[in-house]
């Protein structure tokens, strides 16, 4: 595709947003309706491949179901000259990745999440689970609302299988220690995330950082994260009970899903101190016993060396895409006042949200920019675990029989080259 292209006589194609080797973005104009819109067209290599056609679509899909202010709106789908294409809201405002490292206030990060977490709410309460929630991701409007996008690998419930087991979906700075495992992620897999992301937006730090991918995905299993405190001295100490809790190892630890977590954000924005009512070690994160943790890293350690684990969804290196740009006023955004979040669903665009007709969903497909790959050492990969009927927690992790190796990568022919950075 090349900018002047006219998609179905309708979307007139003027420049690329981000291109991550699956899909490219493109900034569009409807000239339907006169408005512009961002266009995903998924990659000529894969435009023939049944499953990543399944997979590209169940974005429509996944998204379609969901009516919610804060997630990005899905306007069309279709083909077009054998080139299959998602139309979308397009944000104009840049993603929360723009803001880490910069000073932001406690409330602004406090604001955004919650939005976040309200729309990922939205989708539990669905059936959906994201997967893949993290700051590239969480889109901002032009006034600074946020947009939950790139839902490209989100799971749902009744979906058919379409990959092997005991294999890792998500960003590795952003994975839950059970998605790690290879085991089914749910709701509180996503809580985890948010927890991340709210982390960062507050220390300017991730949780869990690294060499290597395989060295991040450990320590999200066996390391506690230093107390967001020890990097912002006057954090309120519910503020930090709150982060710590969605950071638990145990899925049951953590809040129960995304509108969970907006409740709470919302309660402490409000003046309400927010109090773990299973306060276990002085409300903070609880965590696995030592034995158990051990033996799960090991575990991984071993699916790493045999080539079984596989990531997707590193961070780009390049600007955000779906529409993003980086206008509007942020220092304007932090000031803002946090807001509960959003109890009633709203339109979010002139059409309706296509009602697809059923087929296999609930995979993975790189959106947004991102580059994605099946390498089966330090890089990413794109497969889901068996969706379920209910939300399992994840079964314990046997004792390894083997001992951990060094890790290695290898290309994957049908996916892009990563960068080295594993933002």
């Amino acid at each position: 595709m090349e900018p002047g292209d006219v998609i179905q006589e309708r979307y007139e194609l003027e420049e690329t947003l981000g291109d991550g080797g699956m899909a490219a973005v493109w900034r569009a104009r409807d000239r339907r309706l006169g408005r512009d819109v961002a266009v995903k067209v998924l990659d000529d290599r894969l435009a023939h491949d049944p499953e990543y056609m399944v997979r590209f679509f169940s974005e429509a899909q996944s998204v379609a179901r969901i009516s919610h202010p804060h997630v990005v709106g899905i306007l069309d789908f279709g083909q077009h000259d054998e080139h299959p294409y998602l139309v979308m809201e397009c944000v104009e405002g840049g993603s929360a990745a723009d803001l880490i490292g910069e000073p932001i206030l406690p409330e602004r990060a406090i604001e955004i999440v919650q939005e976040a977490a309200s729309a990922a709410g939205a989708a539990h309460a669905h059936g959906i689970v994201h997967r893949d929630i993290k700051p590239g991701n969480i889109l901002l409007t032009r006034d600074g609302r946020v947009r939950l996008a790139d839902f490209g690998i989100a799971t749902s419930r009744g979906a058919e299988p379409m990959t092997a087991t005991g294999q890792a979906i998500g960003s590795p700075h952003y994975i839950s220690p059970e998605q790690v495992s290879g085991s089914s992620a749910s709701p509180a897999s996503d809580v985890y995330s948010l927890g991340v992301v709210l982390y960062e937006l507050l220390t300017g730090r991730k949780p869990f950082d690294g060499t290597s991918i395989t060295q991040i995905a450990i320590s999200h299993v066996e390391s506690q994260p230093e107390a967001p405190s020890a990097y912002v001295s006057d954090l309120d100490p519910g503020l930090e009970r709150l982060v710590m809790r969605c950071l638990s190892k145990d899925p049951q630890d953590r809040f129960a899903d995304g509108q969970e977590v907006a409740d709470a954000l919302a309660a402490f924005a409000e003046g309400t101190t927010y109090r773990d009512e299973e306060d276990v070690g002085g409300g903070m994160a609880v965590w696995r016993r030592p034995g158990a943790i051990g033996a799960a890293a090991a575990a991984l350690a071993v699916l790493v060396a045999a080539g079984v684990l596989a990531f997707g969804g590193l961070e780009r290196t390049t600007p955000p895409a779906q529409g993003e740009t980086t206008t509007g006023t942020e220092d304007q955004r932090r000031k803002a006042k946090p807001k509960p979040a959003p109890s009633a669903a709203v339109d979010t665009s002139d059409t309706e949200s296509p009602s697809p007709s059923p087929s296999p969903s609930a995979t993975d497909n790189d959106t947004d920019g991102d580059s994605r790959s099946s390498l089966p050492v330090d890089s990413d990969g794109s497969n889901a675990e068996a969706p379920v009927e209910t939300y399992p927690e994840p079964e314990p992790t046997p004792e390894p029989t083997a001992s951990p190796t060094d890790d290695g990568a290898t290309t994957d022919e049908t996916t892009s080259t990563l960068s080295s950075s594993t933002d």
